[in-house]
């Protein structure tokens, strides 16, 4: 049984080259760990709190892995991590603990298997999701997997999904209870079949957060062809419109919420209609068979029948193909030992590539695997792995990883989770009765606990007490999923972090004393259970003085007294902007010291070297929104000139700052202070003023032109990495560099451009950005020549192109290169 995942894309070799360089620019000191940040965290690498240590998040799409891939992942946790894995709530799996210094031999190993992290983090295309039971489910109207795994092949292979406003997240259902919670997507897609037609209900605008939201009905039914479309018309809305200076509002919900549900879907269905147009190929969906492996393994018996007989009760489930089986194994907190897994892997590798999944509650679900070799994992299970058969609810409930590595954790929700596991193995109830309770912790209210989807949540708050803090946390409940029906969970109170357990295990002696009345806890919680909740949270609501019960103003599992000063900043959106407000920030320390100079007496050599410093970082700090590059400090000066200066867009009397700067001499900046305060001023209000496009929105006749435009120093313009020029007449090449205007002037079309760009040796997704940014300085109808590689950059910057409104007038190939001619729109 032969499972293929996801295709890597071409591009991705020279994207890790790149993050290669940059790295070692970094321990070098010629990137600043905030320029570091905004490429790594699309890469999946993310910061923990033990400093200088990594987490690196792989993309599984559909929740798939390959035992040999399980394997690899394994050794790689074990040779450059920690002692264990983590399996993520969206069936990714995380190595953590990594070095900075491993981090790219972990990534090219990742990508001998064919896995990448590429979109583990940042404004990206995230992991695309499938219930874990797909393919294998009786209630399915077919398996969505291949749907997931090729949809996942295409857009990470688009320039477009790397550069977004915030994070976009896809999943795949297969059936109206929604157990791949696409009712909660910023796109979702629930498998229907009409007329016998393979097709999709598809949701759009919903997710997860501080601020979270239900999705919304995009489509009652689009043939199966059309999922491509769909997501890409979402994702180019989403591209164009969503709001990227302001991460806590950046998420598609907020757009929806923006526009309103009229004007959302009006340039949804704008956007849909110039793709359709486009006749891309449908995606290549690959059926995944699910069949039971034939190994050459003699069948064994139990070792303990009557405990094998619970565990199949427990965790084993039919699949609708007959004679084969699927089976929970439970994950604690989703911590799984590298010799585990590896163990694992080499045991399911007889059984085919098709069996293993990750679930939405961080623990694997094994399948098609023959029912007389049940046994066999029993035994193999039972030597392997410890406490794999206690009841259900116990390793179903989810946290996330909270304070203890994530930069953003408020409370230690794994902790708390333990505690809360802990009292339920002691508390005498009958555990296997409460299977189907959802309980999900987050340590603040991102919600990457998902507590907004669960029977019974909470996530971490801080509450003061006297002159003390101390962890608690709000407790939410009677969340609701399925097609057309979801609800979040509704907030009933606040709990001590300490009382978790308490409270846990009292709503559960309550439940069960009823439970007679009930179909199910859901049904519970939805008629009286809030209420009881509510009941037993204002039984818990006082704790003790710090003097009479020190242990509530510590959080769990740790000696040190309940505070937020470690907290750090989160990474999830790092982007542009992240650099420009680090500039500013280094404006603002720069202006500090200067202070600090005055008020000790300081030289005033020092305070000149502080004034250039500012000058630089004005310079600097807009260029990315130019998509520029400098590589050194006279490209930065000559960056500013041409994008900002010779635009109009800066006053030229600022030009002599520059110079001034340039040449070392910084004493001339001291007789200027208030010009180079004016200039930051300037920067200051440009930024303002800058849209979500990258566009300044100054009132109309503010911007003019130079009368004469100030010249570059050197190196000259031809050392940029990439080049303009108006194509008025041919221009000589610059040596050693590419020409700045048309090698093939003899050959041009008839159609002439107003501007050539030269984007040769520029990789995806930066020549798509770079083109951008010249389109948005040209009039509507004005002609853009750019030059292209081939491969990637004329395989995705035309369509890119095209998902904008222009127009495509023509593509041509010269001597190794290509010319594609653009039409503004």
């Amino acid at each position: 049984m032969s499972l293929q995942t996801y295709t890597l894309p071409d591009s991705l070799e020279q994207e890790i080259n790149d993050l290669e360089e940059r790295i070692a620019r970094f321990k070098r000191g010629e990137l600043s760990a905030t320029e570091l940040k905004v490429r790594r965290v699309p890469f999946g690498v993310y910061e923990q709190r033990k400093k200088d240590t990594y987490m690196v998040r792989i993309r599984c799409a559909g929740a798939c892995v390959k035992p040999e891939q399980l394997e690899r992942i394994a050794e790689l946790s074990k040779t450059y991590g920690t002692e264990w894995i983590h399996l993520t709530s969206r069936q990714e799996i995380q190595l953590h603990y990594v070095l900075l210094e491993n981090i790219v031999p972990v990534i090219r190993e990742l990508k001998k298997v064919g896995l990448t992290s590429r979109g583990g983090g940042g404004n990206t295309i995230r992991n695309i999701m499938a219930q874990d039971d797909a393919g294998i489910s009786n209630d399915e109207a077919f398996d969505v997997t291949p749907y997931a795994i090729a949809l996942t092949s295409r857009m990470i292979a688009e320039p477009d999904s790397w550069n977004l406003p915030r994070k976009f997240k896809v999943n795949f259902s297969g059936s109206a209870d929604d157990r791949g919670y696409a009712t909660i997507a910023d796109v979702g897609f629930i498998a229907r079949l009409k007329d016998g037609q393979k097709g999709f209900k598809v949701y759009v605008a919903g997710g997860l957060g501080a601020k979270s939201q239900v999705s919304n009905l995009l489509f009652d039914f689009v043939p199966d062809a059309e999922v491509y479309n769909v997501t890409r018309a979402v994702r180019t809305v989403f591209f164009k419109y969503g709001n990227r200076k302001n991460k806590h509002a950046a998420r598609l919900r907020f757009l929806w919420q923006t526009l309103g549900e009229e004007e959302f879907k009006r340039r949804f269905h704008e956007e849909y209609a110039a793709v359709q147009k486009e006749n891309c190929p449908p995606l290549q969906i690959r059926d995944i068979e699910n069949a039971g492996g034939d190994p050459q393994t003699p069948v064994e018996g139990a070792e303990d029948k009557k405990d094998f007989e619970l565990w199949k009760k427990r965790f084993v489930r039919s699949q609708k193909q007959e004679g084969l089986f699927a089976f929970v194994l439970p994950i604690h907190l989703g911590h799984v030992p590298n010799d585990s897994v590896m163990q694992l892997a080499r045991f399911l590798k007889p059984f085919g590539d098709n069996v293993i999944r990750m679930t939405m509650d961080q623990n694997f679900l094994i399948r098609n695997i023959p029912g007389k070799f049940l046994p066999n994992f029993y035994n193999f299970l039972k030597k392997t792995f410890d406490n794999f058969n206690r009841p259900y609810i116990i390793d179903k409930m989810l946290s996330c990883a909270g304070a203890s590595t994530c930069q953003l954790g408020i409370c230690l929700s794994p902790g708390a989770t333990t505690a809360t596991k802990r009292a339920l193995e002691k508390c005498g109830l009958d555990l296997d009765a409460l299977s189907d309770v959802k309980i999900n912790i987050s340590g603040c209210p991102n919600s990457c606990g998902q507590h907004h989807m669960a029977d019974l949540g909470f996530f971490g708050k801080v509450v003061r007490k006297d002159d003390k803090v101390y962890p608690a946390y709000n407790v939410v409940a009677g969340a609701v999923v399925g097609d057309g029906k979801t609800r979040l969970a509704e907030k009933v109170g606040e709990v001590a972090a300490r009382d978790i357990p308490k409270l846990v295990t009292d709503l559960f002696r309550l439940y069960l004393s009823k439970k007679d009345g009930y179909k199910n806890f859901q049904e519970y919680i939805q008629t009286e259970g809030k209420e009881d909740l509510k009941g037993i949270c204002e039984k818990y609501k006082e704790i003790p003085d710090f003097e009479d019960d020190k242990n509530y103003y510590f959080d769990w599992d740790t000696d040190q007294l309940f505070s937020v000063a470690e907290r750090g900043k989160g990474e999830c959106s790092a982007g542009l902007f992240d650099l420009i407000e680090n500039d500013f920030g280094n404006i603002q320390q720069a202006r500090k010291l200067m202070e600090e100079l005055a008020a000790s007496g300081g030289s005033l050599s020092q305070k000149g070297r502080h004034l250039k410093d500012i000058v630089f970082y004005c310079s600097r700090l807009l260029l990315v929104a130019r998509a520029a590059e400098p590589k050194s400090e006279t490209e930065t000066y000559n960056y500013f000139r041409e994008y900002f200066i010779n635009t109009g867009l800066v006053d030229i009397a600022f030009n002599e700052l520059l110079t001034i700067a340039e040449s070392g001499d910084t004493s001339g900046l001291l007789e200027r202070e208030a010009q180079v305060y004016a200039l930051v001023d300037r920067m200051r209000l440009l930024y303002d003023v800058m849209d979500s496009a990258f566009q300044f929105k100054l009132p109309e006749g503010e911007v003019k032109a130079p009368l004469k435009k100030v010249a570059m120093t050197a190196p000259s313009e031809a050392s940029f990495s990439a080049h303009t020029c108006a194509a008025a007449g041919p221009a000589s090449p610059s040596a050693g560099g590419p020409a700045v205007c048309s090698p093939h002037e003899a050959d041009s079309p008839v159609l002439r451009a107003n501007v050539v760009k030269d984007l040769r040796g520029v990789a995806c997704p930066m020549n798509f950005v770079k083109t951008k940014m010249e389109l948005a300085r040209m009039k509507p109808k004005e002609l853009l020549e750019v030059w292209l590689d081939d491969g990637p950059p004329i395989e995705n910057v035309p369509g890119s192109v095209r998902e904008e409104g222009h127009t495509i007038l023509q593509q041509k190939r010269i001597n190794g290169y290509w010319s594609v001619l653009i039409e503004k729109r």
